[in-house]
């Protein structure tokens, strides 16, 4: 596993931790799950056929970095579509559809059990259950999405 700068949510986006006037460091990964799921780049997705004398919409790494590994690709797919559902048993069902779609470069190294539930008329928890191939602990990493202010307000790890 490779060290990253740990993230955390504090309701107003990703931040991240400072200690002792030190960037703290995590061994997890949590943190590309939440870069995966609420990457920012609601804009436009990598499709590959982007011409250079254009303004770009997509995450700039994409193409610098994984111009030819389409599944290496980061694109946000939940957070667009969690700004443009509904939320009802339809929009859930998409959520969960793009949440299987942004991990999926998780899927040989972790086994995942995914939870979409609608909480009140605004809010949305998203449950990642993370199983290690491995068989060590479980771990499950919670989310709660604000529809009406368009934002994750809490990011757990229960």
């Amino acid at each position: 596993m490779t060290k990253d700068i740990l993230l955390y949510e504090n309701g107003s986006g990703g931040e991240m931790k400072v200690m002792n006037n030190d960037l703290v460091l995590s061994e997890t990964l949590y943190n590309q799950i939440y870069l995966a799921l609420f990457g920012g780049n609601v804009e436009a997705s990598t499709k590959g056929n982007e011409l250079t004398n254009e303004e770009r919409f997509d995450y700039w790494a994409n193409q610098l970095f994984h111009r030819q590994r389409k599944g290496r690709q980061f694109n946000s797919i939940t957070e667009k579509t969690l700004f443009n559902i509904v939320l009802n048993s339809s929009g859930r069902n998409e959520i969960l559809r793009a949440i299987q779609k942004d991990l999926s470069f998780l899927n040989s190294i972790v086994d995942n059990e995914i939870t979409v539930s609608i909480i009140s008329k605004n809010r949305v928890e998203i449950s990642i259950i993370m199983r290690k191939l491995s068989n060590l602990e479980d771990k499950t990493l919670q989310i709660i999405w604000d529809n009406s202010i368009n934002e994750v307000i809490i990011k757990e790890i229960i």
